[in-house]
């Protein structure tokens, strides 16, 4: 074949390359679009309900009617369930495109002859999905800031808006020992605070080790009193940090589960060392699950399950999650060292 018939293909196939990825952009633009005003929708609900509440809480304390807050209350917590299901569709929809976009450039490229393309698609899979999981972590953050810490202050305000209602009604002996209450409530949200300090980076691990921080994680369970952990098995030897923190998350985020959804389990926590590889399981005796009903009813996207997986696939680890209903569960993660 001549060399400027070859050339006229090439350059009618970067053509269509090309019209594809303009329209692929203009697809992109409309879900940003979309998804700019619904995100800021979803931080508006999220403040009006926490607002909602204090006001609910205030207002049983004094005893006054609360119907029509309770019914303010649902309505904002349907919206904001619609919100968050219709941010999550257009997230997943700006991943997949962005995605679509970044493989036609560089499909583009290649029909073009541009010698200086050297993106890897595989690296740049890569490098979305860490941007993802940062994403994911720091969603997964502030639940947690929400849910806990935020949740004690909020109450600690509205202790101090009710400590001053009994003050300006002169009920001393109620103000003493309401104020002893909302002292043990500011020590809670105290302590919730530093726990949230200690999971950013759990100090036994820079300092001891995968092995301690492992044994330290275990009691932290346990004393919290939804389930029981031991640990068992082999000492857990030194890894590389990157090695060490994903199979502490991995543990981490097992018995998380584990105390949601298998209240009152034993879970052991049982490492395994081999000549090439360290392996640590997670075991619960608690109510297990089916893992195709779960995938099916979130349409693959269980947040707690596909964090494991990704962060195993960061250092090259191997994860299997099994279960089945009335055998509880068992999360295995396999590193190489």
């Amino acid at each position: 074949m001549e060399p400027s018939m070859d050339s006229a293909f090439l350059e009618r196939a970067a053509a269509l390359a090309n019209e594809h990825l303009a329209q692929l952009r203009a697809v992109l633009s409309d879900v940003q679009a979309r998804l700019e005003p619904a995100t800021a929708d979803l931080r508006q609900s999220s403040r009006t309900l926490d607002e909602l509440h204090i006001r609910l809480q205030l207002a049983r304390g004094q005893r006054q009617p609360t119907m029509m807050l309770e019914r303010q209350a649902n309505q904002v917590l349907e919206r904001q369930e619609a919100l968050h299901a219709e941010v999550k569709a257009l997230q997943h929809s700006q991943r997949t495109l962005e995605q679509l976009i970044r493989q036609t450039e560089m499909s583009s490229g290649v029909l073009r002859g541009d010698e200086t393309t050297t993106n890897d698609p595989w690296r740049e899979a890569l490098r979305a999905q860490v941007i993802h999981g940062r994403e994911e972590e720091r969603l997964r953050l502030a639940r947690e800031v929400h849910d806990g810490p935020a949740q004690v202050m909020a109450h600690v305000v509205l202790g101090m808006e009710h400590g001053l209602s009994l003050a300006d009604q002169g009920k001393i002996e109620r103000l003493t020992t309401h104020l002893r209450e909302l002292r043990e409530s500011a020590k809670l949200g105290l302590h919730e605070v530093r726990r949230f300090i200690a999971d950013l980076r759990p100090p036994a691990l820079d300092e001891h080790g995968l092995d301690i921080a492992l044994h330290q994680l275990a009691e932290r369970f346990t004393a919290g009193g939804l389930i029981t952990v031991q640990t068992a098995g082999d000492a857990v030897p030194r890894l590389v940090n990157e090695s060490e923190i994903v199979v502490y998350r991995i543990v981490q985020e097992a018995l998380n589960n584990a105390s949601k959804h298998a209240r009152r389990a034993r879970v052991i926590v049982q490492a395994e060392v081999r000549p090439d590889q360290v392996i640590v399981r997670v075991r619960d005796d608690g109510p297990g699950f089916d893992p195709r009903t779960v995938t099916a009813r979130t349409k693959g996207r269980h947040w707690g399950l596909a964090s494991m997986h990704e962060r195993a696939e960061l250092v090259g680890a191997r994860l299997v999650v099994s279960s089945a209903p009335g055998q509880g569960t068992t999360v295995e993660v396999s590193v190489r060292y």
